[in-house]
């Protein structure tokens, strides 16, 4: 189940290349300590998930042809746990949260 949501918080883009992400990524790998948690893990296609293998996402990515400062950003405001807005409304509403209330 939280493949599928990662994926969908992702559309099912590829978070470095942007192409179809069919698998995920830890951005910090597991190696190096990185945990099993939402902000760890993002959708990433077959491709990048071979090739950034073990490495860490700021040596690997800034080195690939494809790098995109905007897809670096959303990274970045995922691992830091801020995703945005239409993101958290997502997330809410999947968690049975109410995504909208009314201040009296």
């Amino acid at each position: 189940m939280w493949r599928r949501h990662i994926k969908e918080a992702w559309d099912y883009k590829c978070a470095y290349c942007g192409e179809y992400g069919d698998t995920i990524d830890h951005v910090h790998p597991q190696t190096f300590g990185g945990r099993d948690e939402l902000p760890n893990m993002i959708c990433c296609c077959s491709d990048c998930n071979t090739a950034k293998s073990h490495d860490e996402v700021e040596i690997w990515y800034f080195q690939q042809d494809f790098f995109n400062q905007d897809r670096w950003n959303k990274i970045e405001q995922w691992r830091d746990n801020r995703a945005p807005a239409q993101r958290k409304r997502y997330i809410r509403g999947r968690e049975g949260i109410p995504t909208k209330c009314i201040v009296l």
